[in-house]
């Protein structure tokens, strides 16, 4: 799973049509036991089309009924720490999670709610992927972009800090 490809398509139909067998194929590659949980987690976030967080993950039916956060959490940091999964945000608390894929999507995210937005547009550091990898020799290099800001909602708020995230 590198991140050959990049696409502004926010619907993403790439992310929808890797079979689930695929995915988990790769996570038994990486040593990690096929369970009902993992094959669950999976599912969900092959379903979104746009990072979750822990709660949204918890939250969803098949996940809640079967383990307590702290598994989740758990396993979402096995997953990132074998490629399988992108943790985007500030910290732990806004961590968002989505799968890693054959190609990478770049997010904006908000400082202070801690929300996640796909950028819809190319990606500015993509052309420099070739020439990194020609000054150094590194091959198959690739990159993650995030961008930080304010959300127009918390924007509207303004003076406001969110107290989840303070």
């Amino acid at each position: 799973m590198t991140h050959a490809r990049h696409h502004i398509d926010a619907s993403c139909k790439i992310c929808a049509e890797e079979p689930p067998a695929a995915l988990l194929a790769a996570c038994r590659a990486a040593g990690l036991r096929r369970t009902h949980l993992l094959r669950r987690v999976l599912e969900v976030l092959q379903q979104q089309t746009a990072p979750v967080s822990i709660r949204q993950l918890s939250a969803a039916r098949g996940v809640r009924d079967d383990c307590d956060p702290a598994t989740l959490y758990r396993l979402l940091q096995r997953l990132e720490a074998k490629g399988l999964v992108r943790r985007i945000g500030l910290h732990e608390r806004a961590a968002h999670y989505t799968l890693r894929r054959g190609h990478h999507h770049d997010y904006v995210v908000c400082r202070e709610c801690g929300d996640v937005a796909l950028l819809d547009m190319a990606c500015p550091a993509q052309k420099l992927e070739h020439e990194v990898g020609q000054r150094t020799g590194f091959k198959e290099v690739d990159h993650e972009l995030q961008f930080y800001g304010v959300c127009p909602k918390c924007a509207g708020n303004s003076g406001r800090k969110n107290p989840r995230l303070v």
